[in-house]
Order: structure tokens, then sequence, then C-alpha cells
């Protein structure tokens, strides 16, 4: 009986359900040209908010009156203003664990895929370097220090480096950013003693806020290094001081040694969409039905625990062999138990229209349409919350 419930969500999640709400209009009755009858209130995730300002307009245009007011705080006062109930979406780079969730009943609505950019400062580098998750997680926990360091050299064969010391640069507030690059971190390196989460403890280099603080700190930091959502990428091309990574996949071992074969051109991978897609195709894979809590570091938990164990690598496989390893679900977190149900059913409208229709705008952020198998889960999730005809 398990078996054949667990079949009909799949079942369901793979050809996705039509929501409530989703693609309606509102009247606009009482309002002014231009005005809103309704505010729905977010706030939270840096990497998140271009995309829900390019959702914004698109969508008060289809529901005159209903407006969406994002705002740009991290993931990690997204999560607290969401569990307080002050906002109605909270937006996070960083699932809540299903525990976490139900004890402010809230549920995590993924609407995107993202990934983060490796964005470096190096006066006189202008090509694509190539680094990987154990390089990245000492030069953050100081083990490494300069630019020639003999691993990062191994990595990028032929390309001269300078002997000036690295200056990492890390969020200074709570930031699912932060969460992505620290489980990063975590799962590639041996060495690594902080953990991860939203906050740390970081052991070396200056802090900024927001991820448009860390572009402007970067541009203003010579060898510097920083890890950027890739929703600021236009921000990074525009800079000619800032230049971002290819990223290795199984080009290290647990123990920081790069092999002869991991040093080839091949073993290292750009944030393209086709690569963003081939890691959140791995990670997906691994979804616990209906649960749509999990993480894409490294091609999704597998993978990372392959890494975790000494074997290497990610989780790349013959049909997808070049996944990105720094590749994420953007969350938008709302309430189960809501104060007005009147109200929430613009919340829920809304999120169901971006699951509908937001695929259409994501590659405006660089961001990734969900598959439809999570699109069902997410409807199959908010078709339970409760909300007034």
């Amino acid at each position: 009986m398990a078996v054949a419930v667990v079949l009909l969500i799949v079942g369901i999640g793979a050809g996705y359900v039509a929501g409530k709400y989703y693609g309606g209009s509102s009247s606009s009755s009482g309002t002014s040209p231009g005005g809103c009858s309704t505010t729905i209130s977010e706030t939270g995730s840096s990497l998140i908010y271009p995309y829900l300002q390019i959702l914004s307009p698109n969508y008060t245009a289809q529901n005159p009156g209903i407006c969406l007011s994002p705002e740009s705080t991290g993931s990690g006062t997204g999560i607290s203003s969401a569990e307080s109930g002050v906002v109605d979406i909270g937006g996070t780079d960083a699932y809540l664990l299903p525990t976490t969730a139900s004890q402010y009943n809230l549920i995590n609505v993924p609407i995107a895929i993202s990934s983060q950019l490796v964005v470096y400062n190096i006066p006189g580098i202008t090509q694509h370097l190539n680094l990987n998750g154990t390089i990245l997680s000492m030069i953050y926990q100081g083990a490494i220090t300069t630019w020639n360091n003999p691993l990062i050299a191994a990595a990028n064969p032929g390309v001269t480096l300078p002997g000036n010391t690295i200056v990492p640069i890390h969020r200074s507030d709570g930031s699912g950013d932060t969460f992505m690059w620290t489980s990063l971190c975590y799962l590639s390196w041996s060495g690594w003693t902080h953990s991860y989460g939203t906050t740390i403890s970081w052991p070396i280099g200056p802090g900024a806020d927001g991820n448009s603080g860390m572009v402007t700190t970067l541009s203003s930091t010579p060898y510097g290094i920083a890890y950027i959502g890739i929703s600021y990428l236009s921000e990074v091309r525009a800079d000619s001081s800032l230049q971002y990574a290819a990223l290795g996949d199984q080009n290290a071992n647990y123990n920081g040694q790069v092999s002869t074969s991991g040093a080839g051109q091949q073993n290292y991978i750009m944030p393209t969409a086709q690569n963003i897609s081939e890691d959140a195709n791995l990670g997906l894979q691994n979804l616990q039905p209906p649960s749509v809590a999990i993480s894409l570091i490294l091609g999704g938990v597998p993978g990372a625990t392959n890494l975790v164990l000494g074997k290497g690598g990610t989780n790349a496989t013959a049909a997808y062999p070049t996944p990105y390893p720094d590749t994420n679900l953007e969350y938008t977190l709302i309430s189960t138990h809501p104060s007005s149900s009147a109200h929430q059913k613009w919340v829920v409208n809304f999120l169901e229209w971006a699951l509908t229709y937001g695929g259409t705008y994501a590659p405006s952020a660089n961001f990734l349409p969900l598959t439809a198998e999570v699109i069902g889960y997410d409807m199959l999730a908010l078709n339970a919350v409760p909300v007034s005809a």
C-alpha cells in the first residue's frame, strides 16, 4: 500500500496538477490606476530578489490591483520573518528541514533553479580560472593563502599566477548563499571545521552584506575572491576587474591532491544553463516524495555523501557528465495557518502563477525553470493551504 501511495504521488508530480487559482485575474475595483488593492509582502534571499523583481510587474499585469513587494534582506531574515509571520513569503536559498517547517506551520515551495558563481579580482588575470571545492574550502579555511599555491597552479597549467595574498570575502548577513557555499566547503575537504549553515564563524576574510555588497566589495579588493549568486551575473560581467571560475568535477580527492587526469580542462565545468541543468537533474533524482527540501550541491545528497566518504568528485554519470557542482533550488516559505484565508488566497495565487508562468521569465535572472515533477509537488502542497474562495 505504501509503495502504491508513493507511485501515485510521483505520477501526479511528473505531470503536475493545476493549482486552485493559477493564472486568474482579480477585480481591481476600488483601486486607482496602477494602485494596489492587495499587497503580498516578501523578504529574504538577495539571490532570488532579482527574479522576484522580474515576476512582480508581470504578475500584476495579469492580476490588476494585486502586487508583490519583494525585499532583499538575506535568507536568514527571510526564514525568521516567515517563522514569525511578519511577511507573507520568506525567500531563501536554504530550505527548512521538514521538522522545522512543521514547527512553524510553514511549507517549502521552490520556484526556480539557481546556482552560484565563484568570482575573483586578480589584476592581469582575465580568463576563467579552474578551481575546485577542495581548493575553495582550503582558501576559506586559511589553508591556502596565495594565488600561486601549487594546488591552484596544478589546476591551471600554463597560467602565470601571482604570489599575492588571497582575500576571501564572505557574507556578513544570514544568507542562503552562505548555506550553499559552506555546504560545498564541508563536502569537499576533510579539513573544513566549520560545518555549514546560513551563518558561521568565519576564520578569515572580510564580510559584505547581500550579493550586491559582495560584488561591490570584491570590485574594490584586488586579489579577492567571493561567492555570488548567478542572478548577479550581469553585474559581474559589467565590471572589467572581475571574472568567474570553472568549477572542478572529480578533479581532486578528499585530501586536496589534484590528480594528473584532474588537471585537464575537460574536468572543469562552467556555469552554463546546460551544466546547471545537469546538476539539478542529478539532485532531483533523490527527492523523497512529497518533500522538496533537498541539497543540489555536488549533484545532490548521494554524490555529496560519496565525497564525504573520501571517494572524491561529484555524482556525475554518463547521462550527466558535466554537472555544475554549485547548484540550488530557490525556496519560498509560506504559512499553512494564515491569519487571513482571504489574503492567503493571493499568496497562493502568486506562487501558482509563478510555477505556471515563471519559467518564461527565469532566464532573465539566469535561473532555470523547475522540472514538472517539482512543480507537481509544489502544487499539491499549495492545494492544501487553507484559503477562502
